[in-house]
């Protein structure tokens, strides 16, 4: 995505479908898209701070951890600072 949440994948595959409207399947030659590609192969990529998934969250008495919404998730990516962790209420 750009910086205004665009998406250069998708703008050619709109293109393609209106070029080609009767095509049962559309190629798009000049961009890739990894979202697709993971679906498609059913392989997940993860960044470098995967790894602090569990240390957002509570572990609860039988082991388990607790869920988190994804905007917990978000917020904590998108607003830690020096290491800070944010942990749930």
């Amino acid at each position: 995505l750009d910086g205004n949440g665009n998406c250069a994948y998708i703008t050619s595959y709109n293109r393609e479908v209106a070029a080609h409207p009767d095509a049962k399947k559309v190629v798009v030659m000049d961009k890739t898209c990894l979202c697709t590609h993971m679906r498609n192969f059913k392989c997940w990529t993860c960044g470098q701070t995967t790894y602090r998934l569990k240390d957002t969250t509570r572990k609860n008495p039988d082991g388990s951890y607790q869920l988190l919404s994804a905007e917990h998730v978000f917020r904590d990516y998108q607003f830690s600072t020096d290491n800070q962790i944010a942990l749930p209420g």
